[in-house]
């Protein structure tokens, strides 16, 4: 029964984030997919190194071939780290302070609501420890758009411009 309840939840918010990402603009898709993928791919190693130090426990997972964070990472993580960056890029406090709204209601209510549901719970981590890396992760994201994916013009010394 728990595995049925697991796989409606997290397929449930896999499916409603998906559900959300035509209307972020195929612009914007083009130009944020790309650190996107570069910090999921870092959420991948980072789960690996989680699930043998037990930072955190998904005991029931949605699908034998899909762990319930791989769930969050497909679904609610690649979605909103979109819209976060559409909305907030160039501007970086309002990045860091919408990060840190959504990823304090992940870290608090979301996460005991899950916990509480027997999908979810933070193992040898702390709550505090869970929104720490969350944040570092939102900066690294964001630093990685702007330094590799963006690639600021270094300017020239001397310009094209006749001196007049």
């Amino acid at each position: 029964m728990r595995k049925n309840r697991s796989a409606r939840v997290f397929g449930g918010m896999m499916l409603l984030s998906w559900l959300t990402i035509p209307f972020i603009g195929r612009q914007h898709i083009k130009r944020y997919l790309s650190s996107t993928i570069f910090i999921s791919f870092l959420i991948m190693v980072e789960s690996y190194i989680a699930e043998k130090k037990k930072w955190w426990i998904f005991p029931n997972p949605p699908h034998p071939y899909l762990t319930g964070e791989a769930a969050l990472l497909l679904g609610p993580f690649l979605a909103g780290s979109l819209w976060i960056e559409k909305f907030t890029y160039g501007h970086f406090g309002r990045y860091m302070l919408l990060n840190a709204i959504v990823d304090k209601f992940f870290v608090y209510p979301f996460q005991r609501a899950m916990s509480h549901a027997k999908l979810f719970r933070v193992g040898t981590f702390n709550e505090y420890h869970l929104l720490g890396i969350f944040l570092l992760k939102a900066a690294l994201m964001y630093v990685y758009q702007h330094l590799v994916v963006e690639k600021p013009k270094p300017k020239r010394a001397l310009q094209n411009n006749p001196i007049e």
